[in-house]
């Protein structure tokens, strides 16, 4: 998809748009060990007042397909709550609502439906984006299953792509 003009409503999350690309990028959790993996991350206008959102990770030395996303980042009308709208490859979708201060976006799960042969059942994500000085974006990703507590599961920091004339 090409990016398209910005919606009035999108401009407080102009930072976050774009496509970013991997510097580093792990997954781990306390039921696995520490992988290293490589990612895309796309925010991008489709001139609506929301933001199209994907990503797409690979393993960084068979290049093979990892986990895939695809959504939806809505804003309110104030342009300080937000509502993240995904579906996995894995058999999840998730519709998480959060707030918006500065250059940072924070989520938190409100709702979370599995297909019946979903791997491991996810109760809660919390997701965190902010930019940094250095104009990187770190990315944290909490998740809660049946059996673990909240945990740290995934750990990223982008830099972000030119665009392309």
């Amino acid at each position: 998809m090409q990016p398209q003009k910005m919606h009035e409503m999108v401009k407080p999350l102009q930072w976050l748009m774009g496509t970013w690309k991997s510097i580093s990028a792990k997954v781990m959790y306390p039921t696995m060990k520490t992988v290293d993996f490589e990612e895309k991350l796309c925010f991008l206008s489709a001139g609506q007042p929301l933001l199209n959102y994907s990503s797409t990770t690979w393993n960084p030395k068979d290049k093979a397909p990892m986990h895939l996303e695809y959504g939806y980042l809505r804003i309110d009308e104030e342009g300080c709550l937000v509502a993240l709208l995904t579906a996995m490859n894995f058999g999840i979708s998730t519709v998480e609502e959060g707030t918006l201060q500065e250059k940072s976006l924070t989520t938190n799960s409100k709702s979370i439906a599995h297909t019946k042969f979903a791997k491991m059942p996810v109760v809660a994500l919390q997701r965190c984006y902010c930019l940094n000085d250095k104009c990187q974006l770190s990315y944290t990703l909490k998740m809660q299953t049946e059996r673990t507590p909240l945990s740290t599961h995934l750990e990223c920091l982008y830099e972000k792509e030119e665009e392309k004339s």
